[in-house]
């Protein structure tokens, strides 16, 4: 975007965007003021080859590497916004909340969630606390109490600058705290990768790698913004010539599970890794190692977790029995389908297909990295995992759809006072 075409948005969009970096840059700030009393060199460079290790630390940018305040980030508000979601499906009292109690559940459910959120910050924090005592110059309990504490608070303060971001900036704040975070990763993997190798002979290779980059982004694209359009009649169609001509449909989300299973499945497939080095017995050692990064079996079982994680989430977010229920309640039919049992199978086959493709194409998008590695010997986006470029692209999406909506809603206004 030029400075000209800045200066011609208008002014509260401007601030909204003044207001997001600012919080941003806070955020990226509360990383990196590290913790006294830890020994943050040696802590990085003894993990700094475990493979869980670096994959939190990619989620965080990098905040992984100092024990600072910001260290979490926004991680407690996920994995509290994850348990939300499960207990919703679990006690009928807080699917009654989110279902039939409208925006004085949807409230409820939010302070549950910020109370759940000081939880997983409080039981991150001592796990960390614990993790790192080897690198503690003065291992004591009031170190413990002031690092859990500072930890928790540092989380705290990331969810509410994501709800301030939410409600006065540009974006979904939580989102977007995410997006920024791979961004940076990204960019520092970049420049280590041109760094350590030789410029002269890079022009094609990057070409090419560019080439596959830019697939990559389109079949993100397409995978965010997919949609199955099943097409339904009202009882008033019903026998009119409607039945033909009827633009009405049933979106089904071509990625109805988001990122979840993708985090899910990254995390899982790094512990093989992880566990060869920590056991000694040779038998297990030699059936984890055939599913570890690099050897045939890895891209396999990614695939597989990617698959089951992807169908068990989509069960849980959507219920074909409810859609069928409530297009029998609405007197709302598919055509060539009969309401209740008939129509609850018709839908089920389509999410399986649905979650089969989505998986299909994720698992694709992910091995384009470890593909330009291998073929042009160029690790320039091999730290780009597919987790990564779907926030980001559903991020960025997300962002473009709020400001086009804002600016013609202010052109709406303004048309409206000229008359």
């Amino acid at each position: 975007m030029t400075l000209e075409k800045f200066e011609k948005l208008p002014k509260e969009l401007i601030k909204r965007f003044l207001y997001t970096i600012i919080l941003l840059l806070i955020v990226r700030v509360s990383i990196f003021i590290p913790i006294p009393g830890v020994d943050n060199l040696s802590f990085y460079k003894n993990l700094e080859n475990n493979t869980v290790f670096n994959f939190v630390n990619n989620v965080v940018a990098g905040g992984a590497r100092t024990i600072g305040i910001g260290t979490f980030g926004i991680s407690p508000y996920f994995n509290a916004t994850l348990s939300i979601q499960a207990i919703i499906k679990i006690l009928p009292e807080w699917e009654r909340l989110q279902k039939e109690e409208g925006e004085i559940g949807r409230k409820i459910l939010v302070q549950r969630t910020r109370y759940i959120t000081f939880i997983w910050a409080l039981v991150q924090s001592a796990l960390l606390v614990y993790w790192i005592r080897p690198y503690v110059f003065n291992w004591n309990a009031s170190f413990i109490v002031d690092t859990m504490l500072t930890l928790t608070t540092g989380a705290i303060l990331v969810m509410w600058i994501a709800e301030l971001i939410s409600e006065y900036g540009i974006g979904n704040g939580a989102s977007f705290l995410v997006m920024v975070n791979i961004v940076t990763g990204f960019t520092k993997m970049i420049t280590l990768s041109l760094q350590t190798n030789d410029l002269s002979n890079l022009g094609p290779k990057i070409f090419f790698s560019s080439i596959l980059f830019i697939l990559m982004i389109l079949i993100s694209i397409f995978i965010s913004e997919g949609k199955r359009k099943v097409k339904i009649l009202s009882s008033r169609q019903l026998g009119t010539t409607s039945l033909i001509n009827s633009r009405s449909y049933l979106p089904l989300k071509l990625n109805a599970a988001t990122i979840i299973p993708l985090v899910i499945s990254s995390l899982l497939i790094t512990l093989p890794s992880y566990i060869i080095n920590k056991i000694s017995n040779s038998w297990l050692i030699s059936i984890l190692y055939i599913i570890i990064p690099g050897q045939p079996l890895y891209l396999f079982a990614y695939y597989a977790l990617v698959v089951v994680f992807n169908s068990f989430y989509i069960s849980l977010l959507v219920n074909p029995s409810d859609i069928a229920e409530n297009l029998t309640k609405l007197g709302v039919v598919i055509p060539g389908i009969r309401p209740g049992a008939q129509t609850k199978s018709y839908l089920e086959s389509i999410l399986n297909r649905l979650g089969f493709i989505s998986a299909t194409l994720l698992c694709l998008i992910g091995i384009v990295p470890y593909s330009i590695e291998a073929i042009f010997k160029l690790p320039l986006f091999k730290g780009l995992s597919v987790t990564s470029l779907l926030i980001f692209v559903g991020v960025a999406t997300e962002i473009a759809k709020q400001v086009r909506t804002y600016l013609l809603s202010q052109s709406y206004n303004v048309n409206i006072e000229k008359e």
